[in-house]
């Protein structure tokens, strides 16, 4: 009897323990990716303001790089193109920690459904639908939840060109709320999610595929696999920006208007009457090298710290 009540005691006390690895690896999760996310935020913010200047409707010199360079450097020097760094910082750290956080339990949840997964983690070679999914429906709550950051670190990136300026990332937000209300705050939510959500999922496949084929065929013996996460989410976050840059044109576009409040499809209709397909994608070189450089840094950082926060466990 004694014997049969220290078993139970055993396997209670085994899954509490259980329950506080997973929740520590969660906490751990959001502080790598939130402390991934605001480093290179920081390290790339003046890639996002010149694509912010190119995409804007009244964009400078046709929308072109240089014409964005120029009438940043020449407004507001050097500073200028560190313009919405604040918000930024504060928009990537907390999506990026919710997105890593909130990763593993979606992936596990998923593979626990599908009787086709076979591996336990995004280092094992996991079902391209488990990848999609698990990818799209992390980072739709993620972008969700900062949607109203994002408006004010565009419209602080787009500073120079509209002269308009905020004290900071909280009355800014006060200010839209009582100028704009929550379609202010709102603005641009729809393409938001239109690019965040296919963009994850892509990104998250290719990126465990590529890494997975990287460790088949490159030397892995070396306890660090930094230089594997680096490669595996430079080429992953350029191929999946590529491919979604559209909606970021149109959510820019949007969350510039202050006045309209203008609709997806007018908003689509209007950059393809006026500049023809080609406008769906201004911006897109500093995107492509933002998005690469920062999706290496993030996963490279993330893989880094949680593979030493498991240790600790």
């Amino acid at each position: 009897m004694a014997a049969a009540a220290g078993g139970v005691n055993r396997l209670a006390a085994g899954g509490e323990e259980r329950r506080k690895w997973k929740w520590q690896r969660s906490v751990g999760s959001f502080v790598a990716g939130s402390s991934a996310g605001m480093v290179s935020s920081a390290i790339l913010q003046p890639f996002e303001v010149l694509k912010t200047h190119m995409q804007a409707r009244d964009g400078p010199s046709n929308h072109t790089l240089r014409g964005a360079f120029k009438v940043v450097l020449e407004r507001d020097g050097m500073t200028g193109f560190w313009r919405g760094t604040g918000p930024a910082c504060v928009r990537v750290g907390l999506g990026a920690g919710l997105y890593f956080a909130l990763l593993g339990p979606v992936l596990s949840s998923l593979q626990a459904i599908s009787s086709k997964s076979s591996g336990s983690s995004l280092h094992d070679k996991l079902p391209m639908a488990i990848t999609m999914s698990a990818g799209s429906l992390t980072r739709l709550l993620a972008s969700a939840i900062t949607c109203p950051i994002t408006v004010v670190k565009t419209r602080m990136e787009y500073a120079a060109a509209s002269g308009l300026n905020y004290r900071g990332t909280a009355s800014a937000l006060l200010a839209i709320k009582r100028t704009e209300g929550l379609a202010g705050l709102y603005s641009g939510m729809v393409p938001t999610l239109l690019r965040d959500a296919p963009y994850s999922g892509l990104y998250l496949t290719l990126y465990n595929r590529i890494r997975y084929q990287l460790k088949v065929h490159l030397d892995t013996n070396s306890r660090s696999q930094a230089h594997i996460s680096f490669v595996s989410g430079a080429l992953s976050g350029s191929i999946a920006t590529l491919v979604t840059h559209p909606p970021d044109v149109v959510r820019t576009r949007m969350q510039l208007d202050r006045t309209n409040h203008t609709g997806i499809v007018s908003s689509v209709r209007q950059i393809v009457q006026v500049e023809g397909m080609k406008g769906l994608f201004s911006g897109v070189l500093p995107r492509l090298g933002r998005r690469g450089f920062q999706q290496a840094l993030s996963w490279t950082i993330f893989e880094e710290i949680t593979s030493w926060v498991n240790q600790k466990l």
